[in-house]
């Protein structure tokens, strides 16, 4: 499939975004859809609740309630939500629009949303305020490719983003881009901010040096299921998010199986190329010998490490 062209990337490079419908079909989107459902079995639409989009002058955040149904990565699913950030169509995406065949995935996040849940309205904001400690840099191959995936249909009644471009927000903001503009330039970005509304499948590539906002479901019985994931370039150590290892299960004070860990999704299913995205040397890597291949076949039982094996004979 072609799932996306030069002119997305062209978009990506130069007004930080693209949105591009059908990226995902509707076969690979299905049992993502059962994932959500066995993740977020929990939350439910509000029957008779649907927030309004409000024009407040707050540039707070709202209550850390719209969080509520998040999922840092490893799901505890099955490997096909754990595996679709780490598509070989986004990788390549992020190869290209990075301008470097060395790319990491350094953030993948699930997140439910549920009409009258919460109050989802944010102000614009960048997200690099969490993603470094300095600012995102110029040259695109400092930048990050963050991935919003959608899972359901993302109509504006069910909290598509806003956004506007790097120009325009330039243009409003400065060349200085605070991380959350003020009252007057938040006005002034809402009047010409665009919808990221798009169906199932469809994935919304942006840099976190944009302007952009969460909006508010007002379907009645609402719902939107939506895939976060985010790649830099690997050289790129001024950005981070989360150190993957340290979302393994912290029962260690008792006898602890492997195969309890929903981390064995990826070694049990990924390919060398998606296991390298996660920091996992490639096979060839001089960090492969006789023992540490020994040591991760006897931690992933069920790996399949052929490949490894093959280089090191």
């Amino acid at each position: 499939m072609n799932r996306y062209n030069a002119s997305d990337l062209s978009r990506w490079r130069s007004d930080g975004a693209a949105l591009m419908p059908g990226f995902f079909t509707k076969s690979e989107i299905v049992p993502v859809l059962d994932d959500f459902g066995i993740l977020f079995s929990g939350g439910q639409p509000q029957p008779h609740a649907a927030v309004e989009n409000t024009k407040g002058k707050d540039v707070r955040m709202p209550s850390r309630v719209q969080f509520e149904h998040t999922r840092m990565m490893p799901f505890d699913c099955s490997p096909a939500l754990n595996l679709l950030a780490l598509h070989p169509a986004l990788i390549a995406f992020a190869r290209e629009a990075l301008g470097t065949e060395d790319v990491r995935l350094y953030q993948s996040i699930s997140w439910a949303k549920f009409t009258g849940q919460a109050d989802f309205d944010q102000p614009f904001h960048m997200d690099y305020y969490n993603h470094t400690l300095t600012t995102i840099g110029d040259d695109p191959c400092q930048r990050t490719v963050n991935f919003s995936i959608y899972a359901t249909d993302v109509t504006d009644e069910h909290g598509s983003i806003r956004y506007v471009t790097r120009g325009e927000g330039d243009e409003i903001c400065g060349p200085m881009r605070p991380g959350m503009p003020d009252v007057s330039q938040q006005d002034a970005l809402r009047r010409i901010e665009r919808s990221g509304a798009g169906p199932s499948g469809t994935v919304l590539a942006y840099s976190s040096d944009i302007y952009h906002r969460a909006t508010n479901l007002t379907a009645p019985e609402g719902r939107r299921y939506v895939l976060f994931a985010s790649y830099k370039a690997a050289e790129n150590d001024a950005v981070d998010f989360v150190a993957w290892p340290s979302s393994v299960p912290r029962e260690w004070s008792r006898l602890y199986s492997a195969d309890d860990n929903p981390w064995r999704h990826f070694f049990e299913h990924a390919s060398p190329e998606q296991l390298a995205c996660l920091n996992v040397p490639l096979p060839g890597d001089r960090f492969w010998t006789e023992v540490t291949l020994a040591r991760t076949q006897t931690r992933w039982p069920r790996w399949d490490a052929t490949a490894w094996r093959r280089a090191i004979a």
